[in-house]
């Protein structure tokens, strides 16, 4: 009993972990005309996933690459 609720522990604890960490990208090599104002995007800077999605797909229509 004790050695499954440790692993119930151990597994949450993980799971916290990763959710926890933040998804972020570098966007450079911007057209000359381009000019951001942070090159790091970050998906906590943002209300939901879809903004974050959105805010890095319109950065790269606009000719950036983001990793």
């Amino acid at each position: 009993m004790k050695k499954k609720f440790l692993q119930i522990i151990t597994i949450t604890l993980i799971s916290a972990f990763f959710t926890s960490c933040s998804k972020c990208v570098d966007c450079a090599d911007c057209p000359d005309e381009v000019t951001l104002d942070q090159t790091e995007i970050c998906q906590d800077d943002f209300d939901s996933k879809e903004d974050y999605n959105s805010a890095v797909a319109l950065i790269e229509a606009f000719g950036c690459e983001c990793q």
